[in-house]
Parts: structure tokens; sequence; C-alpha cells
């Protein structure tokens, strides 16, 4: 009887776990003509979508502390205009310095205000090295222009 019950709660518990598994996902890909992989598009079962996480998606804000000052950065991707917040003050030096990926200096701007305004329009798009150095510390992000 014990051998029973206990094999009647395996097989009730295998039978409920499977029934949320679906191995059979249907998968679609475009190619150019050359062959190429453009795009793979996997359906999604369910998702819940907020309006605060679509506004999340459009406009990404990334946040950090250098020292135990707060740093924002956004947007990130970007169009061309960045935007860095850094609380100011004139007893420290605080610079903001932009690299390309082959290491070259793009940009070079010492912050004088607590919003600081970095103009990528003039850069081709791709992505870039963004280094702010409050005094002696100094923290590096990835920023990509579109």
């Amino acid at each position: 009887m014990k051998q029973f019950i206990y094999f009647s709660i395996v097989s009730l518990f295998l039978f409920l776990a499977s029934l949320g598994g679906n191995a059979q996902t249907t998968h679609s890909f475009t190619y150019d003509a050359s062959g190429n992989r453009l795009s793979r598009i996997i359906p999604l079962k369910s998702a819940h979508i907020t309006k605060q996480d679509t506004l999340a998606n459009k406009l990404s804000t990334f946040e950090d502390l250098i020292g135990n000052r707060p740093v924002k950065i956004y947007p990130n991707p970007t169009k061309g205009l960045l935007k860095v917040e850094i609380p100011f003050t004139a007893e420290v030096t605080a610079t903001i310095r932009i690299f390309n990926l082959q290491g070259a200096l793009v940009k070079d701007q010492e912050v004088t205000d607590t919003f600081t305004e970095l103009d990528l329009n003039d850069q081709p798009t791709g992505m870039y090295i963004l280094r702010i150095s409050i005094g002696e510390l100094s923290s590096e992000w990835k920023i990509i222009k579109d």
C-alpha cells in the first residue's frame, strides 16, 4: 500500500510538472538575399508591459556612485546629446572625457555645473567610452551613439 501511494504521488507530480512545460517553440527568421540572418523572432507566450517599462526602455538612465557622489548618465543609447548629472562643488575638480574604441580622445570637458551636456552629433555612430574623474577617483561607462 505504501508503494502504491508513493507511486501515485510521484506520477501526479510528474504529470503536473509536464503540464507547465512546452518544449516546442516556433522561431522565425529573416534572411537577406545572400543568406545572412537578419533577425530571429521568438514569440512570447505572455507578457505584462506597463507604461513605466516602455518609458524606461526609451530613456535609459544609468546611476552610480563615484566616492560618495551620485552620478547619472542619460540617455544611453543616445542620438547625439548625452547628459551627465554630477553634484558640483568647487573644491573638487571633475572632468568628463569621451574616447572612441581606438583610444582617441573625442571630448574633454571640465564639470562646472551639476548638469553637463555633451554633444556627440559630430561623431559617427558607434560605441564610446565615457570616463568621469572626480578628484582622484574615476569611473568608466560604455556609451552607444545611434
